[in-house]
């Protein structure tokens, strides 16, 4: 069946027509984010299991990237552009929304689920920069982690089965992930879905640390503090690092440093029987600007890793926040546009494929500029994209954007600095590390509380992403 023209001008796929996509078209579309051909890749083993149509697996899996790439404002947007031939590397096709929104609740999610397990590992094999600060910090861990869970918003949609609920409620919200983050390249390492908000954040921290490889490091904040997980690491041989919970109760075995500005100490968590942990560890307090920090970490040795580290390591914990911040805003998945499971995972997947491959160009552009390597404004990026699409296409977006990357203004503007970004002169001084003393005693496992995390009020659904 030949092309017809619509009234721009602009060729289209008459409907009844499958529309198919040659490699060439897939690579020319995102500017070489993608390999030529690595959608298709991705799609070939799925295509036998649907009839041919309009809206083939390309034509969804492009639709939803362009979607994220391009912040369109709604599903509706696609299906319009697609309409009138506006979607790079795809023809105009007569397509409805409701025959787009009816294609999503019948492509598995799986489908994109596997481009972001692709994308993932294709970027694993050609990371080229990576943050040299986290490398540093901790040079005797084979990985530096941090691992944080995040809510997801409400669903745009008020569908008829959500009108039952009050706004805000956590029925309306799109369930809740939980991620460890890659602090050397700020990529997500693994994720897990599960469908009820409400869901406690212990339950998915286990398995995450087993995707991990042995020698990791962790950082994580107070919603995971638990004797048990502490010990978990321990016995799977990863270091942590995090914060003491205020009415935490320990005894002190051996003391390392004690001076008015900082305290080094090897503890056991838990006076009592009934509630202690199986494993030393160590307290590293710090008193910055009249106030007295205290952090935990398994690694007990202060010349391998020297109280300014354990700090400094605790600080990059933020970095995972910064990830869902540009997850939800410069990349839109605050704004859920399906109401069904199927629908929601396909939105979330897609978007964290976009987030994975821009954060490694993020870095790829600051490492060429010679910025820090957060410098890049993730908001400023998305608007520049959004852009190429009407500008000159000679270069590929990714040598695009490096390219002029300074005349684009990516760089951030006017940033503040975080409080205690750095410790004073007077403090770091005092952190000198010291040498470890003979123990005064034998630094022995005991028997552990085996404490359980807050069990599950409702069996949801839980999906572990296998990244790694």
């Amino acid at each position: 069946m030949s092309n017809k023209k619509d009234g721009h001008g602009r060729s289209y796929k008459p409907p009844g027509e499958c529309v198919r996509l040659s490699t060439e078209e897939i690579e020319e579309a995102f500017g070489g984010l993608f390999t030529p051909g690595f959608l298709r890749e991705v799609s070939t083993h799925a295509s036998t299991k649907y009839r041919r149509r309009i809206l083939t697996i390309e034509v969804v899996l492009l639709g939803l990237i362009s979607f994220v790439l391009r912040t369109l404002d709604s599903f509706r947007e696609i299906v319009d552009r697609l309409r009138m031939g506006n979607l790079p590397g795809l023809m105009a096709a007569e397509v409805t929304p409701s025959a787009f929104y009816q294609r999503l609740g019948s492509l598995s999610h799986t489908l994109f689920l596997d481009l972001l397990r692709s994308t993932s590992a294709e970027l694993d094999k050609t990371q080229k920069y990576q943050r040299s600060t986290i490398l540093e910090l901790a040079p005797f861990a084979t990985r530096v982690l941090a691992l944080d869970d995040t809510t997801l918003d409400a669903l745009m949609r008020r569908a008829k089965w959500l009108k039952e609920y009050p706004k805000g409620s956590y029925e309306t919200l799109g369930g809740r992930l939980g991620c460890a983050l890659d602090l050397s390249t700020g990529r997500f390492a693994e994720i897990i879905y599960d469908e009820d908000a409400k869901a406690n954040e212990k339950n998915h921290a286990k398995p995450l640390i087993e995707r991990l490889p042995a020698g990791s490091l962790v950082v994580f904040d107070l919603g995971y503090f638990s004797f048990p997980f502490f010990d978990y690491l321990s016995e799977r041989f990863c270091y942590f690092v995090t914060r003491l919970r205020n009415k935490a109760t320990f005894k002190e075995i051996e003391v390392l440093a004690d001076g008015p500005l900082y305290r080094d100490r090897i503890i056991y968590l838990g006076k009592y029987k009934a509630d202690q942990a199986a494993h030393p560890v160590r307290l590293v307090e710090l008193l910055i600007k009249g106030n007295w920090f205290r952090y935990l970490t398994n690694v007990l040795n202060p010349q391998i890793l020297p109280a300014p580290k354990v700090w400094a390591l605790y600080a990059q914990r933020w970095n995972i926040e910064m990830a869902f911040a540009a997850v939800k805003r410069a990349l839109k998945m605050a704004f859920l546009r399906a109401t069904h499971q199927n629908g929601i995972l396909i939105q979330v997947w897609s978007t964290l494929t976009a987030y994975q491959v821009l954060q490694n160009m993020r870095l790829e552009i600051a490492k060429e500029w010679g910025w820090k390597d957060d410098d890049v404004s993730w908001q400023i990026l998305m608007r520049t994209i959004s852009w190429y699409p009407e500008s000159r296409r000679e270069l590929p977006l990714r040598a695009w954007l490096i390219e002029n990357g300074e005349k684009a203004g990516l760089k951030k503007r006017g940033v503040r600095k975080r409080k205690d970004d750095d410790l004073e002169a007077q403090l770091l001084d005092a952190c000198l590390p010291p040498p470890l003393p003979p123990p005064a005693q034998k630094l022995t496992s005991r028997k552990g509380r085996q404490g359980k995390p807050e069990p599950r009020k409702t069996l949801s659904l839980t999906i572990l992403a296998y990244l790694a």
